[in-house]
C-alpha cells in the first residue's frame, strides 16, 4: 500500500475541504487497501479505484496501488493542495473591514526668507 507523506493533521480542515469540493464528509474508520489495513479518516474521491485514508496523527495518506497512475495521483494531490489552502484560510483571524476616516490636515506656511513675521 503506497503512502504520501503530508502535513495533514487537522480533521476539521479536512472536513471543510470535502465540504467545499462537494464530497461526502470524511468518516473515521479502518479500510483494507491491497493487503494492509489503513486507519484514519476515509475520503471517497471520484475517479479513484479506492478511497483515500488520511491518518491525522502521522500525516500519512494511504491509497490503493491502482491509483498510482498519473491521473488518479493528480486528483489526490489536488485534494491535498486544496486542503492546505482551506487550512490556511481557517487559521487566519477574522478580517474586519478597514474604515477610513477623512482627516483634514493643516499645513504650516513658512515665511519667505528675509520677511519679518
Amino acid at each position: 500500500m503506497p503512502f504520501i507523506v503530508t502535513t495533514v493533521h487537522d480533521p476539521a480542515a479536512l472536513a471543510a475541504t470535502c465540504q467545499r469540493l462537494g464530497l461526502a464528509p470524511p468518516k473515521k474508520g479502518c479500510l483494507q487497501l491491497d493487503q494492509l489495513e489503513a486507519l484514519g479518516w476515509i475520503v471517497h474521491l471520484p475517479g479513484l479505484h479506492a478511497p483515500l485514508v488520511f491518518d491525522t496523527l502521522t500525516g500519512l495518506v494511504a491509497y490503493h496501488p491502482r491509483d498510482n497512475a498519473f491521473d488518479p495521483f493528480g486528483r489526490t494531490m489536488r485534494l491535498i493542495l486544496r486542503y492546505y489552502d482551506v487550512r490556511a484560510k481557517l487559521r487566519q483571524p477574522e478580517q474586519r473591514p478597514v474604515i477610513r476616516v477623512a482627516v483634514r490636515r493643516k499645513y504650516r506656511r513658512f515665511n519667505s526668507v528675509g520677511a519679518v513675521a
